[in-house]
């Protein structure tokens, strides 16, 4: 006879299998952010300050920018995948990550999205012919799936602004305030508009491209949606483990018909480098899924 313990490690191995996949990643994070602050030699010192919170394993080590822009994001809902202790390896412990850099990342730390890139902080000198100190912030974040291989840029964050007074410190205290929320506030309302949990079905189709390995790819199938007289929109829904998920003509109802035919008008158009075939089988309801192929070279 089977004890009580031992039937309930069963009952939770068996329920991880048979719960449908939107349930299990209810748990999870959705977005990892890897933000690397530079403040450049004038600033803080003769010498420039890089850092990032990922530098060492164990607990994550925030910058002032990376607390303003967490809680910017958390204020427009988007859930973090960080947890208080991080196990991350070495060959990851470096600053200003490559997008496939960070996509690896981001899956092995429990995520579905990453964002990644800078913050820059740099002296502009005294401004004439007021005679007080300036400082530019300049960010940029790219949005990539989680565990993709080349990590292909779904979506991108900027923020510019500049500061003027006497008190460089002060002055840069403000600015990692101000950046940092800007920032998460434009990251969060871009990720809540067309990237929304992976695998929901929606009130109509998506197509779900597979094995985009290159931006171009994707942005050549967006172009050629856009062509037909019945789409004017077309934007990343979620994206996930290789998959990207697109939506026609978001914040309004398209017709079965008009996907229907877009996916006929995509596998049935000559791409220059690539070719696009329906997926047999797909598990996912409400969506289409298509495979690029791209050319081998010299074909």
């Amino acid at each position: 006879m089977m004890s009580k313990r031992v039937w309930w490690i069963y009952a939770a191995v068996l329920l991880s299998f048979v719960l449908p996949a939107q349930a299990q990643a209810q748990g999870r994070g959705q977005v990892v952010a890897l933000m690397t602050e530079v403040v450049e030699a004038g600033i803080l010192g003769d010498q420039p300050r890089v850092t990032f919170w990922w530098s060492e394993a164990g607990q994550p080590r925030w910058t002032p920018s990376d607390e303003a822009f967490n809680a910017a994001l958390q204020a427009r809902g988007v859930s973090l995948a960080t947890s208080p202790q991080q196990s991350i390896s070495r060959i990851y412990r470096r600053p200003a990550l490559s997008t496939a850099n960070a996509a690896q990342l981001g899956a092995l730390l429990g995520g579905e999205r990453v964002l990644v890139g800078q913050v820059t902080y740099r002296a502009m000198g005294p401004v004439w012919p007021l005679g007080v100190e300036g400082i530019e912030a300049s960010a940029e974040l790219e949005l990539v799936a989680a565990g993709s291989v080349e990590g292909v840029s779904l979506q991108r964050f900027t923020v510019t602004r500049h500061y003027y007074g006497e008190d460089l410190g002060a002055l840069l205290e403000s600015a990692r305030q101000e950046v940092g929320g800007a920032l998460g506030d434009v990251a969060g309302r871009g990720l809540r508009r067309v990237a929304g949990p992976v695998g929901i079905a929606t009130a109509e189709p998506l197509l779900a491209v597979r094995n985009a390995g290159k931006a171009g790819h994707l942005e050549r199938v967006r172009e050629r949606l856009l062509e037909l007289d019945e789409v004017h929109a077309v934007v990343e829904r979620w994206a996930s483990e290789g998959i990207i998920a697109l939506e026609i003509n978001p914040g309004e109802l398209t017709s079965p018909d008009v996907i229907e035919y877009a996916v006929r008008v995509l596998e049935g158009h000559s791409f220059d480098n690539f070719s696009i075939s329906p997926v047999a089988g797909s598990r996912m309801e409400g969506v289409h899924e298509l495979w690029i192929e791209p050319y081998e070279q010299g074909f």
